[in-house]
This record gives C-alpha cells, sequence and structure tokens, in this order.
C-alpha cells in the first residue's frame, strides 16, 4: 500500500484562519488524533525552553513538547515565533539526551512515534551572527485563499490524562480478559531478571513483564514503575537477543504478543484488579469497600439477580451492561462498590440483558464508570 504523505497547516496563533483553529496551542505531534509516520506539519510555534519535557536530540519522541523542542534543536530561540516543518517518523527503540541551547531533553526508551525538523522560516528576523541580510521592498500580495479543512473529531482516551488505572504487576499477560490486538494496559512493575521471555521488542503474551521491563531497557532489576503495554497481534516468529542483563529465547509463531513502553506524565495511579467473575470469589470482599477491577461486559454467560444493586453472586460482566456501565464486548476499568446485603432484588430488563429478582442475601454490589 502506498504511504500517502500530507501536509496539514497548523496554527498557534488566533489570526490564522478558522479552519485551523482546531490546532492552536498545540503541544506535541502525539497530541494529533490518527497522526502516522510520513505526515509533514507546518507548524507556526513559539519557542519556550521550558515548556514541557523533550525525548531525543535531533530525533524526538512524538510526545516531546514541540515548543521546547525547537529550541533543543537550534531552529528557535527562546520566545521566538516561526514556521516550522515537522516530519512525523517511525518511531525509535531508543532517544538519546543531551543539553543545547539552555533546554536538556531527556534519554528513552521505545515509542511508536517519533519526529524531527526539516526546515523552518522565521517570522522575528533570527539570523546567525554576523550575516546582514538584504532589506525586500514590499510587494503587494495577492489574498489569501484558505482551503477548508476538515475538523477533526476528537478521540475519548482510554484513560484519563490526569488518572491512570493501573494492574498490579500479573507475571505474564494471559489472565487477560481482552487481549485484542491494539489494546493498551498500564502495570505496576517491578523490574526483574527473572522469568521465562521470549522476544526481543516484540514479545510473546506469555513472556513475564517484569523481565521484559529490563529487558527493553524501561526499567532496573528492583526498580518500581509504571509501564503502558500494548497488546499486538501473533507473529510468525520471535527472535532472542541479550540486553540489561536479561536473556530472551527464539520462539516459532505464537498467537499473541505485546510491547512495552515507559509511561510519562501519568498523574494519579489508581490500582485495579482482574474481574474475578462476581464478587461472591473476590477475596476479602466486604461491604464499604470500593474497588477498580478490569471488566470486560458481556449478554450472555452467567447469572445475575438484582437492579442497579445487584447479589454479590451475580456475574460482573452481565451487570455491567445491565447497569449501562459498559457496552458488550467493550473492557474497561470499572468502579465497583461492595454494600451491604438487602432483603430483596427487583429483577429487570435492560440494554439486552435480563436479571431476576431475589429474596435477602448476605453481600451486594453496584457499578459506575470512572469520570
Amino acid at each position: 500500500m502506498r504511504r500517502t504523505t500530507f501536509i496539514v497547516l497548523i496554527a498557534a496563533i488566533a489570526v490564522i484562519a478558522a479552519g485551523a483553529q482546531q490546532y492552536a496551542g498545540l503541544s506535541a505531534v502525539a497530541a494529533i488524533p490518527g497522526i502516522q509516520s510520513g505526515s509533514r506539519l507546518m507548524l507556526m510555534v513559539r519557542g519556550d525552553a521550558a515548556e514541557g519535557k523533550v525525548w531525543g536530540s535531533d530525533i524526538y519522541s512524538a510526545d516531546s513538547s514541540i515548543a521546547a523542542a525547537v529550541v533543543h534543536a537550534g531552529i528557535l530561540q527562546h520566545g521566538q515565533t516561526g514556521t516550522v516543518t515537522v516530519e512525523v517518523i517511525p518511531g525509535s527503540p531508543g532517544y538519546s539526551g543531551s543539553s543545547r541551547n539552555g533546554v536538556t531533553s531527556l534519554s528513552a526508551g521505545s515509542y511508536r512515534l517519533s519526529f524531527r525538523f526539516v526546515g523552518q522560516t522565521t517570522s522575528g528576523g533570527f539570523q546567525p551572527p554576523g550575516v546582514q541580510q538584504p532589506v525586500q521592498p514590499a510587494q503587494p500580495q495577492p489574498p489569501i485563499i484558505q482551503a477548508p479543512v476538515q475538523p477533526v473529531q476528537p478521540q475519548p482516551p482510554a484513560f484519563s490524562s490526569t488518572r491512570i488505572f493501573a494492574f498490579t504487576d500479573p507475571g505474564t499477560l494471559n489472565r487477560l480478559p481482552d487481549k485484542t490486538p491494539g489494546t493498551s494496559v498500564f502495570f505496576l512493575v517491578t523490574g526483574s531478571t527473572s522469568g521465562s521471555i521470549w522476544g526481543t521488542g516484540i514479545y510473546t503474551i506469555d513472556s513475564n513483564l517484569s523481565a521484559a521491563a529490563v529487558h527493553a531497557g524501561i526499567l532496573s532489576p528492583g526498580q518500581k514503575g509504571l509501564v503502558k503495554v500494548t497488546i499486538l497481534p501473533g507473529q510468525s516468529s520471535y527472535t532472542g537477543s541479550s540486553r540489561n542483563g536479561v536473556s530472551t529465547a527464539n520462539y516459532p509463531a505464537y498467537p499473541a504478543s505485546y510491547s512495552v513502553e515507559a509511561a510519562r506524565d501519568t498523574g494519579s495511579v489508581t490500582e485495579m484488579s482482574l474481574d474475578p467473575g462476581s464478587m461472591a470469589v473476590y477475596p476479602g470482599a466486604a461491604a464499604g469497600q470500593t474497588l477498580v477491577l478490569w471488566i470486560k461486559g458481556r449478554k450472555s454467560g452467567g447469572s445475575i439477580w438484582g437492579s442497579d444493586v445487584y447479589t454479590s453472586d451475580s456475574a460482573l460482566g452481565l451487570a455491567a451492561v445491565h447497569a449501562g456501565v459498559l457496552a458488550d464486548g467493550e473492557s474497561a476499568p470499572v468502579i465497583v462498590k461492595v454494600l451491604p446485603g438487602q432483603t430483596s432484588y427487583t429483577g429487570s430488563s435492560r440494554n439486552g440483558v435480563s436479571t431476576a429478582g431475589y429474596g435477602a442475601w448476605g453481600l451486594s454490589y453496584s457499578l459506575e464508570r470512572p469520570r
């Protein structure tokens, strides 16, 4: 398939035509929904040495601050405004930090996309020292015809940018209920050099996550940190290697795999657990607890009693759909409030799920979606 290179005019000031105003104040290339390698962006940027974090040198991770990177690269000075051309390129397995022009960039492991500056025209007149540029007489300019720009529809993030829901280290990812390629999940992991692991960069789904985080250069042995795991399709083969004190093995075709990267600028982290099936089997469940569970909604399979408040032995996946918290087949963090037992439970039919009525039961729960 041929890759299409497209140019988008992005404005950072209000006087630019209305069609481009949706990109005003763009902080990072990764913030553009659907952006892909091969794209070229013309950006009006005000250099700011203190605006956010930067990873890399000359080639930057796509979540780096554009305003700081343009100063680090020597394209603009701090406080100077200019139009620059940014080329989006494939992600790099690693980024090397450095200190330049008053900006210190950081080193990091792999990231899905990168960018680099390929040219610029500045407004503000920054020129190399000692070079006197001739003044051109002003010429009448033809009117600018602004082509209509289709608005980019905002895509809701899988997780809040200020609140991250993270699993505790599962060892391996086999137990994840949703292994659909493209699914991203966060884990709190302590780096380790032990455990079985296959592959390099892309690991089989049954590879030990704490060892993969060390092998990928994200964590050191014994270091605890937040990592982002992206589920990938199965590969036809996996190549082993030795890195950072961890040796991985070769393996032939395996049906599911994952990549792992450092989670950045995460805000607050809330720990969550996998769906146990029902609260009746959740260890230590007691009235008054509020838990976060990763649940996959479903319309069939299991039993359920009640409406809005469910018996503790009701299937969580069914209850999430019945309560309107999840759609059928949708996986997401869900807040579970453990409640005292009720004297009776009323059945109803909602969202394709029918629940039954019941008499007194010793423990209950309700569900809601995190805000």
